[in-house]
């Protein structure tokens, strides 16, 4: 089908690791569908990932869906993971409304919910150096600060992680959140590492694990993170900070710790900060620099041609080195799925295991 496909290239040496920004910390703008309750609990997991990588310098945190932000406010876990590690990040509300189109700037949305697109703006033009973004969720203002400036955007951004879509021609439910904005950035010629979340494998990001088998070796404070967003728990009648140092609730076992958890954007926040995935004596560990031989990399990066059609396709096709230039590289995972799952389950066990000791 014309204007649909990806199309694979072999991967050179040493391809999936970050460079590091100067003072050795990535300066990176996270955007997230994140709200409380949440929609999906995996942002929750994310959102600490980011807060526990210390290589990254977090110029702002972009809050998906600007209008149900207003009811479902994605600004309580934020507080609560910087009451945890004492960091301090600037967040604003994005926009509320589908884009018109690929190019639509998102300039005829309310006011109050163009802080999001102006904070990616703003952070990219006072930086000195080049920005990493990872984008979960709509793409909604990624994709209308590019329309905005797209040579500033070309000339900053060094690394899109976009979290999102189908590699095999499927629907996939970020990209129905905004087609036009999924078309719009994988359309836009930035820097992009694409991680599909369904589709043909192993290009593919998805993994998951069982609650319990990470909680309960974590810190009260982490506990209690993931047991009032999971638990639902109104932040009118417990205060989400205070709730912290609370004991656990009696029935967190059977509402929190029994549930199976799905996750994609593990890889993305990895490779973003430069870490590398390397097996040890206490599993795998997502640990700083480049030190892993190369039977030890869990997933890569590979050069890749995407053509997206106008309703928000892709296709995976196989062709050969005399195929047009790469445009992207695309996440695969190395090995078994079962191998890449264990392997991601150990690495965020690490991460996040000594947050708020």
């Amino acid at each position: 089908m014309l204007g649909m496909g990806l199309f694979l290239f072999a991967c050179p040496p040493g391809a999936g690791g970050a460079d590091e920004g100067p003072g050795g910390k990535v300066p990176l703008i996270y955007c997230s569908d994140l709200f409380h309750p949440p929609d999906d609990p995996d942002d929750w997991f994310d959102l600490a990932t980011v807060f526990s990588i210390d290589e990254f310098d977090i110029r702002g945190i972009v809050l998906d869906q600007g209008g149900k932000q207003l009811q479902r406010p994605g600004r309580i876990p934020i507080e609560q993971m910087e009451a945890i590690t004492g960091k301090k990040v600037r967040f604003a509300l994005g926009l509320p409304d589908k884009l018109k189109s690929p190019s639509d700037k998102g300039l005829d949305q309310p006011e109050r919910f163009q802080e999001g697109v102006k904070l990616i703006i703003s952070a990219l033009q006072k930086s000195d150096g080049k920005v990493r973004l990872i984008a979960v969720g709509s793409l909604r203002d990624v994709c209308a600060a590019f329309n905005r400036a797209p040579r500033l955007l070309k000339a900053k951004v060094e690394r899109l992680y976009m979290c999102a879509g189908h590699s095999d021609g499927g629907n996939e439910y970020n990209v129905g959140l905004d087609p036009h904005a999924y078309v719009g950035a994988m359309r836009s010629g930035l820097p992009m590492y694409w991680l599909p979340c369904f589709g043909r494998k192993p290009f593919v990001s998805k993994w998951g694990f069982r609650q319990g088998e990470l909680l309960d070796s974590w810190s009260l404070k982490m506990q209690n993170y993931f047991a009032y967003g999971l638990m639902r728990v109104d932040p009118g009648k417990v205060d989400p900070v205070s709730a912290l140092d609370k004991p656990i609730p009696e029935d967190v076992n059977k509402k929190v710790w029994a549930m199976g958890r799905a996750m994609w954007s593990t890889p993305a926040c990895i490779d973003a900060a430069g870490r590398t995935m390397v097996l040890t004596e206490e599993g795998w560990r997502a640990l700083p620099g480049r030190g892993s031989k190369a039977g030890n990399r869990v997933f890569r990066f590979v050069p890749a041609k995407v053509r997206v059609s106008d309703n928000a396709l892709t296709r995976f096709e196989d062709i050969d080195v005399s195929s047009p230039e790469p445009n992207m590289h695309v996440f695969r995972f190395e090995g078994t799925l079962d191998g890449y799952n264990e392997a991601m389950k150990e690495s965020l066990e690490g991460l996040l295991k000594n947050l708020g000791r």
